[in-house]
C-alpha cells in the first residue's frame, strides 16, 4: 500500500459531503480558540513539542502563522478519511494517543475546518512512518474559497533530515490579529485553555513566538474540590469536580469550562459569581457526564438540560464557597499586617462572642477599604491608624443602622444579590444611594410642594417672591432636566448685559447698556431665568426659558398673559441678543388659569401651552398641576423600582428641613405641630 501511494503519478482531490453553510460556521471562531485546536490535534498526533510561528509585517502586524508538531504525521489512510469525509476522524475510535498514551481531544475530525478562521490558505505539510519505519512526505492544501475541497499530494520518501510531524501553514491572514502580535495576549490566553493539560503532561511543550506556555507562571493559586454528587432524571448519580484556578493577570471575562474527566474544555458558560475585582480566575467542571453530552451535541444546550443547570448551579456555590474562604484568609492576613503595623484598633483577643462578632464585621468593612482605596493601601501608616480607628468608632456608634443594612442585603434573593455585586463593578455603594436619595427627596419635594400650592390656608399665605421663588431657586429640575438657574430676581437689562458679555467675550469693556423696557416704559423684572447651553458647528446655541411666578390665589387671567407677552417681546425685539443662536421661551405659571386665558393656549396649529410660537420664542402658559404631572411622570420609573410613594408627611418634612426659613407664617407657627394643624 505505502509503496502504490509513493509510486502515484499526480495529487488527488477529496470532497466532503456537508453543507457549504455548515463548513463556513466550523470555519469561524474567536483567533486564539481557533489555534487551540489546531494545537490539540497535533497533542492529540502525539506530539509532545508544539511550536507557534508568527510572520509580521512591516507594521507588525501578524501576516502568517505556522504550527509545527514532532508527532505521527498524518498517514495518507487517515488524510483520506479525515480530509474526505465530515466525522471521519481517525481519532473516533481511540481514547488514547498510540505511543505516549495520552488523553485524546477530539474525535470528529472538525478541528482542521478551525486553521481557514485565520487565514485564507492553509498547507499541512506532514512526515509519517511506514510501516516498516520508513519516513514519507507529503502535503495538504486548502483554501476558504473552497472549503469542500482538498488537494492530497503524493507521498514521497523524505528527504534527509526531515523528521516526522506536521507543519501547518496558515498564510493570507483574514483580518489583524492583534491578539498575536508580540504583545498581544495570546500567550496568557492559552495558558487559560491549557491549564490542566499541561499540569497532567507536564513534559509537553508548547511554545508561542518562541515562549513557553506555561501556566504556573501567570498561576496565583490551583485548588480542586469534590462537586456533592447529582441526582440525574433518570436515576443515575452524576460525579463532578471543580478546578478554580486564580490568576495574577487581570482578566475580562470569568468563566466555567464545561470539561471531560481529563479537563479538555469542549464548552463554557459564564462563571455567574462576582466575588470581587481582586479575584481574576477560570474554573474548569470535570465530569464523564459532560463529555457525554458534547458525543451527542448536546453540550451547547445546557438551558434545556435540567441536570446539567443543577450541575452548574453547584459548580457556582462551590465557588462562592471557595471564595468566602478566600477572602477570610486575606483578612487574617491583613489583620496580622495591620497588627505588626501597629494601626490595628483592637487589643489583645477577643472576650466573647459578641466581641468576636464585633471585630468580624469591622474586618469585613477594612479589608473593603484596603480593596477599594489605593491611598490606603499605599499611604503612610499614621494615616492607615487614623482610618481604621474613624471606621471604628463608625460601627461602634451607628450599630442598628449598620445591623439593618447587613439584615437588609442578607435578606435578598439570590439573584438580586447577584445583581448588587455586579453593579458595584460599575459604580460605588456610595453613588447607588446618593441617586436613590435625590429620587426620593424630589418625590418628598413635590409631595410638599403640592400641599403649599393647593392647601386653603397655606396658598393664601404663600408669597411668590420671598418665599415660593425661594425654594424653587434650588428645585429647577422641576421645569426640567435640561436647565440650570443662572440668574434669578434681577433686572431684565442685568440679565441681558450678563448674557451679552457671554454673546460678546471680545467686548473686554462693554459699555454701560440701556435698560429693556416694555411699551409702557417700566423695566422688566423676571422671577427665573432657567438656562442650558448646546454645543453646536461654530456657534453655541443658548436656550432659555423664563419662569414668571404668581403667588397660587392669583390666577392667570388675559392681565397675566399681556404681562409675560410684554417681557418676551422687549427681549425678542432686543438688537442685542444674538437672533440665530438665542432661543427663548417664556411661561407664567400659577394654580389656576381662566378660561379666557386657557384658550389661548389651545390653538390649533401651536404646541399645547403656548400662545405664542415662532423658531426662537415661545409665550405661554401653565398651571402647577400640569407641571409637578409632568415631573411625576418623568421620574414614575424610577419610583416604581424603588418601590416608594411619598407622603404629605414626607413632603412637609423635607420641606421643613430644606427651607424652614421660606415657609408661610402659619407652617412655622408651633413647629411641625403648627405645620400638620394647618394642613
Amino acid at each position: 500500500m505505502n509503496e502504490q501511494l509513493a509510486e502515484q503519478s499526480g495529487p488527488r482531490f477529496v470532497h466532503v459531503e456537508a453543507q457549504a453553510d455548515h463548513l463556513e460556521s466550523l470555519a469561524r471562531g474567536k483567533p486564539v480558540t481557533a489555534l487551540a485546536e489546531l494545537i490539540w490535534n497535533a497533542l492529540d498526533a502525539d506530539a509532545d513539542r508544539v511550536r507557534i510561528s508568527v510572520e509580521d509585517n512591516e507594521l507588525g502586524s501578524p501576516t502568517a502563522i505556522e504550527i509545527a508538531d514532532n508527532g505521527n504525521g498524518i498517514t495518507m489512510g487517515e488524510a483520506e478519511r479525515a480530509f474526505g469525509n465530515l466525522g471521519g476522524s481517525w481519532k473516533r475510535d481511540r481514547r488514547l494517543t498510540p505511543r505516549a498514551k495520552k488523553k485524546m481531544h477530539g474525535r470528529d475530525g472538525k478541528g482542521r475546518f478551525k486553521a481557514f478562521a485565520l487565514g485564507h490558505d492553509v498547507i499541512w505539510d506532514t512526515v509519517y512512518l511506514t510501516e516498516d519505519d520508513r519516513p514519507f512526505h507529503y502535503v495538504i492544501r486548502g483554501n476558504a474559497t473552497r472549503l469542500q475541497d482538498f488537494e492530497i499530494g503524493v507521498a514521497v520518501p523524505a528527504p534527509a533530515g526531515k523528521t516526522r510531524g506536521t507543519r501547518v501553514r496558515i498564510s493570507k491572514v483574514i483580518e489583524p490579529l492583534g491578539v498575536f502580535s508580540h504583545d498581544g495576549s495570546a500567550v496568557r490566553q492559552l495558558a487559560e485553555l491549557f491549564a490542566l493539560y499541561l499540569r497532567n503532561y507536564p513534559s509537553t511543550d508548547i511554545l508561542f513566538r518562541g515562549q513557553r506556555i506555561d501556566p504556573k507562571s501567570v498561576q496565583k493559586s490551583h485548588d480542586t474540590v469534590d462537586i456533592p454528587p447529582v441526582r440525574a432524571s433518570d436515576g443515575t448519580e452524576i460525579r463532578a469536580k471543580l478546578d478554580i484556578v486564580e490568576w495574577s493577570f487581570s482578566k475580562k471575562e470569568r468563566r466555567i469550562c464545561l470539561c471531560d474527566n481529563e479537563g479538555f474544555a469542549l464548552h463554557e458558560v459564564e462563571a455567574g459569581i462576582r466575588p470581587g475585582s481582586e479575584f481574576n480566575f477560570t474554573a474548569y467542571l470535570r465530569s464523564d457526564y459532560i463529555s457525554g453530552l458534547h458525543n451527542d451535541n448536546l453540550l451547547a444546550l445546557e438551558e434545556l438540560n435540567a441536570d446539567l443547570r443543577r450541575l452548574i448551579e453547584d459548580a457556582r456555590d462551590a465557588l462562592r464557597a471557595h471564595f468566602r474562604r478566600r477572602k477570610a484568609e486575606t483578612a487574617g492576613e491583613l489583620v496580622q499586617q495591620w497588627k505588626d503595623e501597629g494601626v490595628y484598633p483592637f487589643a489583645g483577643e477577643a472576650m466573647d462572642s459578641v466581641e468576636k462578632a464585633r471585630r468580624e464585621v469591622f474586618d469585613i468593612c477594612a479589608l473593603n477599604v484596603h480593596q477599594y482605596i489605593d491611598s490606603f493601601r499605599e499611604g503612610p501608616s499614621k494615616d492607615r491608624q487614623f482610618t481604621l480607628r474613624m471606621l471604628k468608632a463608625a460601627l461602634d456608634e451607628n450599630p442598628e443602622s449598620l445591623k439593618r443594612i447587613l439584615t437588609d442585603v442578607l435578606d435578598m434573593p439570590k439573584e438580586r444579590q447577584t445583581e448588587l455585586a455586579d453593579l458595584l463593578q460599575y459604580t460605588t455603594l456610595s453613588a447607588i444611594i446618593e441617586a436613590s436619595k435625590m429620587v426620593t427627596d424630589r418625590l418628598q419635594f413635590l409631595a410638599g410642594l403640592h400641599e403649599l400650592l393647593f392647601q386653603p390656608d397655606l396658598k393664601q399665605s404663600l408669597k411668590e417672591r420671598t418665599q415660593l421663588h425661594r425654594m424653587l431657586e434650588g428645585e429647577t429640575w422641576i421645569f426640567g432636566e435640561e436647565y440650570l438657574l443662572t440668574n434669578s430676581d434681577e433686572n431684565l437689562n442685568t440679565v441681558l448685559r450678563k448674557q451679552l458679555e457671554k454673546l460678546r467675550p471680545t467686548d473686554r469693556k462693554p459699555k454701560k447698556q440701556a435698560p429693556v423696557v416694555r411699551d409702557d416704559g417700566s423695566e422688566g423684572v423676571i422671577d427665573l431665568l432657567l438656562a442650558r447651553e448646546v454645543p453646536a458647528y461654530a456657534k453655541t446655541r443658548r436656550e432659555f426659558l423664563v419662569v414668571e411666578l404668581k403667588r397660587p390665589s392669583q390666577r392667570i387671567d388675559l392681565e397675566v398673559k399681556a404681562q409675560v407677552e410684554s417681557y418676551a417681546l422687549a427681549v425678542a425685539s432686543d438688537e442685542r441678543f444674538d437672533k440665530q443662536n438665542t432661543y427663548w421661551t417664556f411661561l407664567a405659571v400659577s394654580n389656576e388659569m381662566t378660561d379666557d386665558a386657557a384658550r389661548t393656549v389651545r390653538q390649533q396649529g401651536k404646541a399645547i401651552g403656548f400662545f405664542h410660537d415662532e423658531p426662537q420664542l415661545k409665550i405661554g402658559l401653565a398651571t402647577w398641576s400640569e407641571i409637578l404631572g409632568a415631573s411625576r411622570a418623568r421620574l414614575e420609573a424610577f419610583r416604581q423600582k424603588l418601590d416608594y410613594t411619598a407622603t404629605k408627611d414626607d413632603g412637609i418634612a423635607l420641606l421643613h428641613t430644606k427651607y424652614s426659613q421660606y415657609m408661610p407664617k402659619a407652617s412655622r407657627e408651633g413647629g411641625d405641630e403648627g405645620f400638620r394643624s394647618a394642613v
